[in-house]
């Protein structure tokens, strides 16, 4: 009995079947539904407000970082504080328009900053509720320590969902 075209042929087939493998790994990778974007970032201004913290940072969130992935898109807002061990409580109300569509919807977030961390409001909203093209973001927050509260001014930028 001849073994070696046998094995030499096992080898050959599991060879090609693993190159089919990760060729096909790589093309749902680089194309499947679910790939994410890459982020972007989108200038704030105008939300800068006094920190309830008053010998502090302001609270000053500059940017809107926006990701997408999965149906998904993924806004992201930071602010800092350098109170060590306290820092303090943000109530974040986001209201979204698309100018295209003219759907809108509000979300909320209520985070903390604690330094030496940065807050971040992060707000997940379904992609098909955002609708694409333009949308214009609206923040509206308030900060909070134990002693007080304080609204800061509202914000917007426009945004382009893809």
């Amino acid at each position: 009995m001849n073994t070696k075209p046998i094995a030499h042929s096992v080898r050959t087939r599991v060879a090609a079947a693993a190159v089919a493998v990760v060729a096909a790994a790589g093309v749902a990778v680089a194309t499947g539904a679910g790939a994410a974007q890459a982020s972007r970032v989108y200038p704030l201004g105008g939300c800068t407000q006094i920190s309830p913290n008053v010998v502090d940072l302001p609270y000053n969130p500059t940017r809107v970082i926006v990701s997408e992935y999965a149906g998904t898109t993924y806004l992201i807002t930071e602010f800092s504080s350098v109170w060590v061990g306290a820092g303090y409580n943000s109530r974040m109300r986001l209201d979204f328009h698309n100018l295209r569509t003219g759907q809108r919807g509000v979300r909320f977030s209520n985070r903390n900053v604690s330094p030496p961390y940065v807050g971040t409001h992060q707000i997940a909203i379904r992609t098909s509720h955002l609708g694409r093209g333009p949308v214009r973001l609206t923040l509206n927050a308030v900060n909070s320590n134990a002693l007080w509260s304080i609204p800061a001014p509202n914000c917007s930028t426009v945004i382009t969902v893809r």
